[in-house]
């Protein structure tokens, strides 16, 4: 069985690669910088390709790299918090999508619940609120 290179811990790095990519993006490039900061050998294009969260989140940097095209300045100090700032707007409009399908499918699964026969609502949304159990972690 072949290796499973992104995992729920490796998906947020990958993410945050993505974030604060400039320059051309390519899978090549992409995937070679991704191998390096997850200590693997090498992480091949088609493998990245099987993870919809990825490919999403690739094409919309890709595109916003498109439209944002840079002019060249020598500030250093200037061109780190222009970086920044690019890599902390890309990361906000990838949990604004995020966040957007996930409040599309919680009114989704309200409706679902709601539309099925004898379910209780009022008892569902005890259930649904109660706090978490303590968790004693001695």
């Amino acid at each position: 069985m072949p290796k499973k290179i992104i995992t729920e811990k490796t998906l947020p790095l990958a993410l945050h690669e993505l974030d604060k990519w400039s320059g051309k993006l390519t899978w090549n490039s992409f995937s070679e910088q991704l191998a390096k900061v997850l200590g693997e050998e090498k992480i091949s294009r088609h493998t990245l390709l099987s993870y919809p969260a990825l490919v999403e989140a690739f094409n919309d940097r890709k595109g916003s790299l498109k439209e944002s095209v840079k002019d060249e300045e020598k500030d250093i100090t200037l061109d780190f918090a222009k970086q920044q700032i690019a890599t902390l707007e890309a990361k906000v409009e990838r949990l604004e999508k995020q966040n957007e399908k996930l409040l599309e499918q919680f009114v989704r699964w309200q409706h679902n619940a709601y539309m099925m026969p004898n379910v209780d609502m009022k008892l569902l949304n005890k259930q649904l609120d109660k706090p978490l159990p303590e968790v004693d972690r001695r």
